[in-house]
């Protein structure tokens, strides 16, 4: 079995970060809501997953993939 970090990264407006992570945390309970992710294994390799394409298409090389969030 592999170790895999996984990410999901959403830039949104909100008043307040209790606000933006309440409305976050609204969506990630929606079945019908639809997500991107950022998988990293053991081998340090970036991939985009996509679960509503096929799985022969869900997985691609993230090859310029940048964090949202970044020490300052």
């Amino acid at each position: 079995m592999a170790t895999f970090k996984i990410v999901v990264e959403i830039e949104m407006d909100e008043t307040t970060p209790l606000a933006a992570a309440q409305t976050v945390q609204e969506w990630l309970r929606n079945p019908n809501t639809e997500w991107q992710y950022y998988v990293q294994g053991e081998d340090q390799k970036i991939h985009s997953v996509d679960l509503s394409e096929a799985d022969e298409d869900a997985v691609l090389p993230a090859v310029d993939y940048i964090p949202l969030i970044q020490k300052p």
